[in-house]
């Protein structure tokens, strides 16, 4: 298993520092976020998916289990990567009030393949 961290510094006030970590598991490469995902931290992620992604693996998994904020620049940027993705499956883990509700509000549950823990999402890969 080859694993990549990406850590943003502590950012002042509630918001949790941004971190990304990259795992290879068997069939799927799972893309772990944690922190809050909105304006000021999808380039890095963008960046770091775009690099996953040019390797195609047959699954990405991006696990939103640490996310305690998701903006509309992060729901942009997750179905971005679903169109960028070309033959490589692509399914969301989210299971948190933080990045669940916005997904239903917007009704991205109806276009993205969402899991509600890394296990299930895993299990079919």
């Amino acid at each position: 298993m080859k694993v990549m961290q990406s850590r943003g510094s502590p950012q002042p006030g509630p918001g949790a520092p941004f971190a990304v970590t990259v795992q290879e598991r068997e069939a799927a490469v799972v893309v772990h976020t944690s922190g809050e995902l909105d304006a000021s931290t999808v380039p890095r992620l963008r960046a770091i998916m775009r690099g996953v992604l040019s390797g195609a693996p047959a699954v990405l998994v991006v696990d939103l289990t640490g996310v305690t904020f998701l903006g509309s620049a992060g729901m942009h940027l997750l179905l971005e990567i679903q169109n960028l993705a070309g033959d490589t499956e692509v399914r969301v883990v989210a299971d948190a009030h933080s990045t669940v509700k916005p997904l239903r509000l917007t009704r991205l549950v109806d276009v993205l393949d969402l899991y509600p823990t890394l296990a299930q999402a895993l299990r079919q890969a």
